[in-house]
């Protein structure tokens, strides 16, 4: 009977969660003529993928970086000297920045594993504003001029659209899929590696477990998952400079999957969708009253979640009431099956 009751819960658990997928996927068609709309969809759709690939690495393996603006940056203007110098199709330049990206991610912050804690932070925002002054002084990437993609024709081979609704679909792939990918990470071998250098390192030193290849790999990965996300802000945008790798763009990344719930797969796309739906709602409606009250409303926002529930949104609805009516109300599970 508890088999039937569970088998039962995850059927209607898949059904709820396509359901979601299946409005995702009509909402361009029904929010078409309003281009406003699925914009803030596409940038919570990137900036929710950005928050996934620092989760491999700060909520999964421990390590918290705050550096994946530059891992994006690189990524953009990589892709962008390609495509502007070269004149190399946007879908090639892709997987080879992603490549150039992770490459010397690796290279660079091996010798910086043996760092912990707050000195392994300090280490990436070094890197990321080192990158970002490099970049402001290269006359081959434009300098602070930066780099503007030429416009034209629509083309889906030259990744260049007029209308947003093809970006919306390609943002919604790019997310699914990185969520696809790092669950299945979560689940593997390489997951149960990487949580365990998060829980104690030397206890996954002692059991045979290699913390900084482990380390390294969780970077690579993350690093080029950032980059893919530069490149696709660089065509959307169709014009980047040395803005995109501030310090504080990499503090936005961070900020929903520690909402979210850092420990859980489905952390930062929990914390993207609330974070950045009130952030713009709070913007569209205080933002005309006083300029910046809508900045200091979601710095108290984020106060609060932080400090009364600073396991995440996840984390607390994992032990909370709601969760246990949730389950019984709405998905029919009975307590015997869940427990």
């Amino acid at each position: 009977m508890a088999d039937n009751s569970l088998t039962a819960f995850k059927r209607r658990k898949t059904i709820a969660v396509s359901a979601f997928v299946l409005f995702l996927v009509c909402l361009p068609l029904i929010f078409g003529k309003n281009p406003y709309i699925v914009n803030v969809f596409i940038v919570i759709f990137y900036t929710t993928t950005m928050s996934l690939a620092w989760n491999l690495l700060g909520g999964m393996t421990g390590q918290n970086s705050l550096g994946h603006a530059a891992y994006m940056g690189l990524g953009a203007y990589t892709a962008c000297l390609f495509m502007t110098k070269s004149g190399m199709n946007p879908w090639a330049a892709i997987p080879i920045a992603m490549l150039i990206v992770g490459f010397i991610a690796g290279v660079i912050f091996y010798p910086c594993f043996l760092l912990r804690g707050p000195y392994f932070t300090l280490v990436s925002i070094a890197f990321g504003e080192t990158i970002r002054q490099f970049m402001l002084n290269w006359d081959f990437a434009g300098k602070a001029m930066g780099i503007p993609l030429p416009y034209g024709a629509p083309s889906f081979i030259d990744f260049r659209f007029h209308s947003k609704t093809p970006y919306y679909y390609i943002a919604l792939i790019m997310v699914i899929s990185v969520y696809l990918i790092i669950k299945k990470i979560s689940k593997s071998k390489l997951g149960f590696a990487l949580k365990t250098i998060r829980e104690d390192e030397d206890i996954a030193n002692a059991i045979g477990i290699k913390p900084m290849k482990y380390k390294v790999i969780a970077l690579v990965i993350s690093a080029m998952i950032a980059a893919m996300v530069g490149c696709f802000y660089a065509n959307y945008n169709r014009y980047i400079d040395c803005d995109l790798m501030l310090q504080s763009f990499s503090t936005e990344f961070v900020l929903p999957a520690v909402i979210g719930g850092a420990a859980f797969v489905e952390g930062p796309l929990v914390g993207g969708v609330i974070l950045l739906t009130l952030s713009e709602w709070l913007r569209n409606r205080f933002g005309g009253i006083l300029p910046g009250i809508n900045l200091i409303l979601y710095a108290i926002t984020l106060l609060c979640v932080i400090r009364f529930r600073p396991v995440g949104i996840l984390g607390w609805y994992e032990k909370s009431r709601l969760r246990a009516w949730v389950n019984g109300k709405v998905f029919k599970l009975k307590k015997e099956a869940e427990a």
